[in-house]
Formats: structure tokens, C-alpha cells, sequence
């Protein structure tokens, strides 16, 4: 029986780099896979980034995201649909932060990809606020500079997402990866296609 998951990679936000395309980086990947002897593939993809949509028979999602990581060479933590689907849930009942002046937030989640599990809460930093959901996950409050009523400020001094993950880890080692629910949600969305 085939298991469908999505892997979500550290590091780099964009998958697709240089002239490549998605689709021949994503063939590229599932060639390196079939060398592996594995039958692992991956079938569907969130834009250009490395939120990926696998299919397997693989039943240990550790596997999964093993194989993952070294095929792309980033370490990649990997979900099965419906745990996607309900720390997507809790991170949505994250508290809604007060309104202070030039700032918006955004939710999130973050993964712990390997490392030591949570058993408190992490401390505010200046990127976000957090709440443990389970010892591998957090929900987030991302804190967002407001650029205009249409959309919000690129800052990229902040580090975006990545200085999220980065923030997990400098509290408690090991290696983090974090997404807005947005991207989230639709990387999940794109699963569930594959689903009936």
C-alpha cells in the first residue's frame, strides 16, 4: 500500500535555483531516488520551494525523511497528511498577539527535524512568539512589518522563516524548520489531490 507525505526542507527556501525549472529539478531528485533502489517518488510540489509531496510504501516517515535528506542533500523532516492536518489546527488556535504599532503576524509552525524533544514552551524573541503543540512541534506568531494595506514588507534583514527555525534551535539545539500555514496548508492541499 503506497503512503502519501510531505517533506519539508531546511535551509534554502527555493528548490528551483538558476535556469532549472521545478519539474526538472523534481525529475533530477526522483532519478537520484531510483538510484538509491528506493521506491520513493516525488509526485507534486508547493511553487518553488522545497515543500515536497511523496509517494512511498514506506510506513516510517523517519525513513522518509532520511532518504529525502540525502537526495537533496538538506536535512528534511516528513508528515503524513492527516498529522500535517492537525498541527495545522493547533497552530491556528495560537493566541492572536495585541495590536502594536507597524506590526502585523503571521502564523506558522515549525518541525524539529533532529534534536532533542520540547517539554516547555519556547521563549518570545524578537522574531516571534511561540507555543509548544507536541515535543516536535510549535505553533508561531511571526512578527511582519506592514508595507503598505495590499502586502507585507519583504525584510530580509529579519531572516523571514528561517531566522524562525533559527530561533528554535539557538533555545534548543538541534535542527528546526518552519513554514507559514499558509505554505502549509497548501502543500497539504496539493497531498490530498494525490490522495483520491
Amino acid at each position: 500500500m503506497m503512503e502519501i507525505y510531505i517533506t519539508l526542507a531546511t535551509g534554502p527556501a527555493h528548490f528551483a535555483t538558476g535556469k532549472k525549472k521545478i519539474e526538472d529539478q523534481v525529475h533530477e531528485l526522483n532519478q537520484r531516488l531510483a538510484f538509491l533502489s528506493t521506491p520513493t517518488r516525488v509526485i507534486d510540489w508547493y511553487h518553488s520551494t522545497a515543500n515536497l509531496v511523496v509517494r512511498t510504501p514506506k510506513q516510517n516517515r523517519r525513513e522518509v525523511a532520511d532518504e529525502l535528506s540525502l537526495t537533496l542533500g538538506i536535512p528534511c523532516t516528513a508528515l503524513r497528511v492527516e498529522e500535517a492536518q492537525s498541527y495545522i489546527a493547533a497552530a491556528e488556535k495560537a493566541n492572536t498577539q495585541p495590536a502594536e504599532a507597524g506590526t502585523q503576524w503571521t502564523k506558522g509552525v515549525a518541525f524539529l527535524v533532529k534534536g532533542r524533544l520540547l517539554a516547555v514552551d519556547p521563549k518570545p524573541t524578537p522574531h516571534a512568539t511561540f507555543r509548544r503543540i507536541n515535543p516536535f512541534t510549535v505553533g508561531v506568531n511571526r512578527k511582519e512589518r506592514p508595507k503598505d494595506q495590499t502586502g507585507l514588507e519583504k525584510d530580509e534583514a529579519a531572516g523571514g522563516w528561517p531566522a524562525v527555525a533559527e530561533d528554535l534551535a539557538n533555545q534548543f539545539g538541534g535542527v528546526w524548520t518552519a513554514r507559514s500555514l499558509t505554505a502549509t496548508k497548501s502543500v497539504v492541499e496539493k497531498a490530498h489531490k494525490h490522495r483520491q
